[in-house]
């Protein structure tokens, strides 16, 4: 059976006014296309298609000074144990897949929450200042 196209009157004014004329470069060759642009082909070099959006202004002038802001967020503490709990906690890091950086600070995190440190105080004894 032969598909059949129905042609109302309304709908052909409709379709008229909303053809789009065929592009400028329709029947040359990419390379041409490339070259020339304009509709149909590729934008210029000089557009880059984001004129209306910049984005956000950067926050920092280079990386240097991104680092330096980030160092003055953060300090560092030197941390020191006897070779067995250090072994122990590069082994829990490995196994929660994450680094022994991040094990501590979570392990400090919870520490600090669930601890009142100043009225307890520390966890073992000490001899001779050592806590042991």
């Amino acid at each position: 059976m032969p598909a059949l196209q129905l042609d109302f009157e309304e709908f052909a004014a409709f379709d008229a006014d909303n053809d789009c004329p065929p592009p400028v470069c329709a029947g040359a060759s990419a390379t041409l296309v490339a070259q020339v642009g304009g509709q149909g082909g590729i934008q210029s070099a000089s557009s880059t298609g984001n004129e209306k959006r910049k984005g956000r202004p950067a926050k920092h002038a280079d990386a240097a000074a991104r680092k330096a802001a980030y160092r003055a967020e953060k300090a560092r503490i030197d941390f020191t144990d006897k070779p067995e709990i250090i072994a122990k906690l590069r082994e829990t890091a490995a196994t929660l897949d994450c680094s022994v950086n991040e094990l501590l600070q979570s392990m400090v995190r919870f520490a600090e929450c669930n601890r009142n440190w100043k009225q307890v105080g520390l966890y073992g004894a000490r001899k001779n200042g050592v806590l042991q």
